[in-house]
């Protein structure tokens, strides 16, 4: 506890900080690479982003490497967004985890539409297709060695290569680092994370750079009762102010082969910027076996409504089955606390 405490102070004391630079809202605008901002994998979105201290699965590739270990021994993700106009974005990532350590990876791939061209005159010049790419590699291990209690801490660290064409063609090389950590709250297993992503060089389009939407989270996880789930995310960007994202997930239903989830979040970022419902998003999710299919929504007001699906299968064991009492070795273990199990997506 004293540890986290430690990590909370500072954590505040680096969001005072953040404030008085480019993180706040009159730096909007001034970012490349806005499509890493965007939300992979339609349980994150469907929660508004809530996810740094939930993630466990394949996309904490790009949520927060270090849930990489705790997700099932090998799992693959495939997300398609419909979004605003005709943007659309799409996202593929994997994990193979050994209880101890684990690598992952990441595809990203926005297709911008086709979008008219115009001299400073306003002569059309033909239309050109936007573009974006980006490849990463990730690695995460439990802090064991170090000490610490087996499941306590995990730390993860994430490598990536950037690629945006608008009309000119720019790339550059970022990476991201997280770290998890498991204490108690009331009984209850209470999951935080401190995340910070896109941190590098910026992204030079002819004579100009725009710097990397660099963010830094802190977030938290709590099971508050049987089949619900709640978590939080202090976010601060840079280009725009700091703000707070929530979401929650409920298990509307359970038997031994499937479960059907609900799940609902806000976002305080973009409340008010537009007219029309907006700052909000839902989901639902389907878990069979080991399959899950995930549908998120996320109105933008008077913009439109955006749409994301996403297909996640996971092969051998969960890493938080709290029913499981083998190792993948068949060696006994001990029973892992339920409400962890919670956290986790896939069930036996």
């Amino acid at each position: 506890m004293k540890t986290l405490a430690a990590l909370l102070i500072a954590t505040l004391a680096a969001w005072t900080n953040l404030a008085a630079g480019d993180f706040n809202s009159g730096a909007k605008g001034t970012t490349g690479a806005a499509f890493l901002t965007m939300g992979m994998g339609a349980r994150a979105v469907g929660m508004s982003g809530a996810y740094s201290a939930v993630a466990a699965d394949a996309s904490a590739v790009s949520w927060n490497p270090a849930g990489l270990v705790r997700a099932p021994e090998l799992s693959v993700m495939f997300m398609h967004s419909s979004y605003l106009a005709d943007i659309s974005f799409d996202y593929l990532s994997f994990t193979h985890s050994n209880g101890s350590s684990a690598f992952g990876g990441a595809v990203a791939y926005m297709n911008g539409g086709s979008v008219e061209h115009t001299d400073a005159s306003g002569n059309s010049l033909g239309n050109y297709q936007p573009r974006d790419y980006a490849g990463t590699l990730s690695y995460a291990a439990d802090l064991e060695a170090l000490g610490a209690e087996k499941g306590a801490y995990q730390a993860g660290i994430s490598g990536k290569y950037i690629s945006s064409k608008i009309i000119e063609k720019a790339s550059a090389f970022a990476f991201d680092a997280g770290i998890s950590a498991k204490t108690g709250v009331g009984g209850k297993v209470l999951r935080l994370a401190l995340v910070a992503q896109n941190l590098g060089g910026g992204m030079k389009f002819d004579k100009e750079s725009d710097p990397l939407p660099t963010t830094f989270k802190a977030g938290g996880a709590l099971s508050i009762a049987k089949n619900w789930l709640i978590a939080a995310d202090l976010v601060a960007p840079r280009g725009n102010a700091p703000y707070l994202c929530a979401g929650t997930e409920h298990t509307a239903y359970k038997d031994d082969d499937m479960r059907v989830l609900l799940r609902f979040g806000a976002n305080s970022l973009t409340m008010g910027d537009i007219s029309g419902i907006n700052g909000i998003s839902g989901g639902l999710g389907v878990v069979v076996k080991n399959m899950a299919v995930d549908y998120a929504v996320v109105p933008f007001g008077d913009l439109g409504i955006a749409h994301r699906i996403s297909l996640t299968m996971k092969f051998g064991g969960a890493r938080s089955d709290a029913e499981s009492k083998y190792n993948r070795y068949g060696q006994r273990t001990a029973k892992r606390n339920a409400d962890d199990d919670r956290l986790a997506y896939f069930f036996r």
